[in-house]
């Protein structure tokens, strides 16, 4: 390769007979020192990488925070359900009281407490024999009916809810000292004893 000259002018390159530039037409003279060539640009091969897309990322971000919350709400509840205690229902009883009416013709079973959303159509009276033969099968209060049955409800507030105060008649004749009697829901028996 021949030796080359720098255009002062514009740095093209120029053999070393040349008069004047080959590219702008300047003079080539001797007194002016020769140009550097400038190293030519670093090649724009391969091309720089694409920036990364950020979707992702925000997508994983969504996820680790919700990840976390719903593990702090567990730990929370935990920590909560250890100083809450629940307590469990308590059993749906009815206290009754037996005795004897004053002319001695019938039981009178007195209702003393009762289960809240207790209805006369959803409680049963059944009445056992002493020798465990049934006398009257379980028959909800409302359907009671003293003529045929010898037995009665008689409500303290007609119309309600079965109540305290509430009365069951049972024909002494009919049902004898020593039978039991059992009252109950579709759930549970919820009060049982003893004609006497």
């Amino acid at each position: 390769m021949s030796a080359m000259v720098a255009c002062p002018r514009c740095g093209a390159p120029n053999s070393l007979g040349n008069l004047f530039c080959s590219n702008c037409g300047v003079p080539l003279t001797t007194s002016v020192p020769p140009a550097t060539i400038p190293a030519p640009y670093p090649p724009m091969w391969p091309p720089a990488p694409a920036p990364r897309a950020t979707g992702n990322l925000t997508a994983i971000v969504v996820v680790l925070v919700i990840v976390i919350l719903v593990a702090l709400a567990g730990v929370a509840a935990v920590l909560v359900g250890r100083q809450i205690s629940i307590t469990p229902p308590s059993p749906r009883v009815m206290g009754v009281v037996v005795a004897r009416s004053a002319d001695g013709t019938n039981w009178t079973l007195t209702i003393t407490s009762v289960p809240t959303g207790l209805f006369p159509s959803t409680a049963k009276l059944a009445i056992l024999t002493s020798g465990g033969a049934t006398a009257l099968a379980p028959t909800a209060f409302v359907s009671l009916n003293y003529a045929s049955q010898r037995a009665a409800y008689v409500q303290s507030q007609p119309g309600g809810p079965v109540a305290v105060g509430d009365r069951l008649l049972l024909s002494t004749t009919t049902y004898s000292t020593g039978s039991s009697y059992q009252i109950s829901d579709s759930t549970s028996i919820l009060a049982a004893g003893m004609l006497r």
